[in-house]
């Protein structure tokens, strides 16, 4: 119930003074008090009913107003038993803070009021309880006759005059009345991503739930997003139910995608048109994304997510690699609009996603590596999309396959790593320091917190036991690639 409801009843409240939007706040409850501080007793949201007995002199009345409007009020109404009218110093004072005045008529008691306002209330919550039964059956018959989710929600919103949207985490639409622009889909995604609680109410009048996930997660949940709710409909049930259904829908395109990874195992054939690859790569705590389990599960679900129609496998080293028709530019700039909505909900994961087009006469097995390639150099950032470039030596080598890699650094760094696990001398991380510095003596030093000459140490035992000559460009090519290969997910062990 709203203030100005209260001055539509038969109750004969007569409206003194309060701005127009001040009218349309709810009335939580009734509280009577005079006390000369009323602090104590009224709570935020509450029509205050006061006699004016605590009215001495015009000086009274901002104090004790103001006092009211900092508690929380919405409104106040007064009694003109003590007075036989309002004075004026009362009405100026509701007006400096913001409060509806409300004149009270002598006859209709401060009780009359409270049971009024109970009254209303039974009665709104009886009438909502009987909507959300009829509401919740109707829903639950139109999922059993397997109506789909899109015809439920413009069906449902046009019911009860609402706005209603559901997207999936990267802000991809599921459903919805009408179009959303980018901006705004950003900025709801962006919200709901960082809350620290759902459901959340936002500027305009747009208010989001949670559809599935568990609990804080936010890379595999969606969002239902509805408009123009009033009190009278009780929009805390009605989103909790219409988000219930729509978390059927949710899990039962989860399945849907599970069954299609159990039944479509046969390798991609890239001659059948052109392809492109897509391979996404989580970079985090291992025991996060390994072991097939619900993270894998949900990065999967997104790649097909924000590549509508493409097909998707997980490699030896568990990346998941998707295919889709189309060119790399325009699968990059699609991956980069929408993956960005991720990177709230990310957290300590960095997603470095590549991209690559299966050129004439290369192998599925070659493209792939490339988009794995073009991952691995990624920017260490919450989300980062390349396109794989192979004209440098880092993408020729990139395309040879994994096993062949392999062996070429374990054969180049194996004395190293023989030698570290005896002494403990950490001669594999300063020449990936040192590498990573460009040759730099002295930023290796500064970044290692070491003395020069140690790092001078270190390199030059590096160069006896591997046989390279980190002076010459072929020697540190070697090395250089050795270090990618064995420091990229799912090779040698360390």
């Amino acid at each position: 119930m709203l203030v100005r409801d209260m001055l539509a009843e038969p109750l004969g409240l007569r409206l003194l003074g309060g701005a127009t939007a001040a009218l349309e706040r709810p009335v939580a409850r009734i509280c009577v008090t005079d006390m000369p501080d009323p602090t104590p007793f009224v709570t935020p949201g509450a029509l205050v009913c006061t006699g004016l007995v605590w009215r001495h002199d015009a000086d009274d009345s901002d104090r004790y107003v103001g006092l009211l409007a900092r508690a929380g009020a919405v409104a106040v109404a007064a009694g003109m038993s003590l007075h036989g009218r309002v004075p004026p110093d009362v009405v100026a004072a509701c007006a400096r803070h913001g409060l509806p005045l409300l004149e009270v008529p002598e006859r209709v008691p401060f009780s009359r009021m409270i049971e009024y306002l109970a009254g209303r209330n039974a009665d709104m919550r009886l009438r909502r309880a009987k909507s959300g039964m009829a509401r919740q059956r109707r829903l639950l018959s139109a999922v059993a006759d397997g109506r789909d989710i899109a015809a439920l929600i413009d069906e449902f919103a046009r019911d009860c005059g609402i706005s209603v949207w559901l997207l999936t985490a990267t802000g991809m639409p599921v459903a919805g009345t009408e179009p959303l622009s980018d901006d705004r889909i950003d900025a709801l995604v962006a919200a709901a991503a960082t809350a620290s609680r759902l459901p959340l109410s936002l500027p305009g009048g747009y208010a989001v739930w949670p559809v599935g996930g568990r609990f804080g997660d936010r890379l595999s949940v969606w969002y239902l997003v509805i408009r123009g709710a009033t009190d009278e409909q009780d929009p805390d049930e009605l989103g909790a139910d219409l988000a219930a259904i729509a978390e059927l829908y949710r899990m039962r395109r989860l399945e849907l995608l599970r069954m299609t990874w159990e039944r479509d195992r046969s390798p991609v054939d890239a001659a059948s048109g052109p392809m492109v690859a897509v391979a996404f790569d989580p970079v985090t705590k291992p025991e996060q994304w390994s072991g097939g389990g619900p993270g894998r599960d949900a990065l999967r679900a997104i790649a097909h997510d924000v590549l509508p129609g493409a097909t998707t496998e997980v490699d030896a080293d568990g990346r998941i690699i998707a295919w889709v028709r189309g060119t790399e530019q325009n699968i990059a700039a699609q991956l980069r609009r929408r993956l960005i909505r991720l990177a709230p909900a990310l957290r300590e994961v960095r997603l470095r996603v590549g991209v690559s087009a299966c050129r004439g006469g290369e192998s599925a097995t070659g493209t792939a590596a490339s988009a794995v390639a073009a991952a691995s150099v990624a920017a260490d950032e919450p989300v980062d999309v390349r396109v794989a470039d192979v004209d440098s030596a880092v993408g020729l080598f990139t395309t040879i396959p994994d096993q062949l890699q392999r062996r070429f650094a374990d054969r180049v760094l194996g004395p190293l790593v023989d030698y570290d696990e005896r002494t403990g001398a950490e001669l594999l991380q300063t020449l990936e320091v040192f590498l990573g510095c460009a040759g730099s003596w002295r930023q290796a030093a500064d970044r290692m917190h070491l003395h020069l000459n140690t790092v001078r140490y270190r390199i030059g035992r590096v160069e006896e036991l591997t046989g390279r000559d980190l002076g010459r460009l072929d020697d540190r090519l070697d090395l250089y690639l050795a270090v990618r290969a064995r420091s990229r997910p799912g090779a040698l062990p360390a």
